[in-house]
C-alpha cells in the first residue's frame, strides 16, 4: 500500500449522483473472509470496509452488498464461499479506515482491534455480526455485488453505531 499526499477516496463536489449517495448514509460494517493464522495475523485473511448492503427478508434472510472488484476480499470471496460482516461502532473508525486502505497499519490490517476466528471468517471481538454464506457475485457498474444468506448472527449493545454520512463518519 502506498500513502498519497490526497485523498483517493474523495468524491467530486459537482456529481450529482455522489452527492445523492453521500446523503443516503449508511452503516459501516467490515466484510472478512478466510483465517487468521496464529503466526501470522494476516495469514490467509483479507477484509474490506463496506457501507453498501442491504438485508433482504425471507426463509432465509440475505444480504447483499458491493465491494471494489479489485479487492483482496474480492478475489478471496470464491475460494471460501463465506464472509463474516461485523457492524462497526463510534470507536472503530481507525478500522474502518484502515480497511478500507485510507489508513496503514504495521504487520496488517488485522493488528486494529481484538479479531476472532468464525467459521465464516474474523470477526471482531464484542460486536454485532453475521455470517453469510455466499450465493452469487455479480459485476454491477465499477463493483461487485455479493449475495449470500444469513446464517448466523450474534447482536451486541451497539451504544453508538458508526454511520458514514456526506463524506464523514458520524455516531447515532
Amino acid at each position: 500500500m502506498s500513502i498519497h499526499s490526497t485523498n483517493p477516496f474523495a468524491d467530486p463536489v459537482n456529481e450529482p449522483a455522489r452527492q445523492l449517495r453521500g446523503r443516503l448514509g449508511s452503516r459501516v460494517t467490515v466484510w472478512t473472509a478466510g483465517e487468521l493464522e496464529p503466526s501470522n495475523p494476516d495469514g490467509e485473511a483479507a477484509g474490506l470496509t463496506v457501507s453498501s448492503l442491504m438485508t433482504v427478508p425471507g426463509d432465509p434472510w440475505r444480504v447483499a452488498g458491493l465491494i471494489n472488484v479489485d479487492s483482496d476480499l474480492a478475489e478471496l470471496i470464491p475460494t471460501t464461499g463465506r464472509l463474516a460482516i461485523t457492524l462497526l461502532n463510534g470507536p472503530d473508525e481507525e478500522i474502518s479506515e484502515t480497511f478500507a486502505g485510507a489508513l496503514p497499519s504495521l504487520g496488517g490490517p488485522f493488528r486494529r482491534g481484538r479479531w476472532l476466528d468464525s467459521q465464516w471468517g474474523p470477526r471482531l471481538a464484542g460486536h454485532t455480526w453475521a455470517g453469510v454464506r455466499v450465493e452469487d457475485t455479480r459485476p454491477l457498474g465499477w463493483l461487485l455485488e455479493v449475495t449470500g444468506t444469513l446464517d448466523h448472527l450474534e447482536i451486541a449493545d451497539d451504544a453508538a453505531p458508526l454511520h458514514h454520512i456526506r463524506g464523514r463518519y458520524r455516531t447515532l
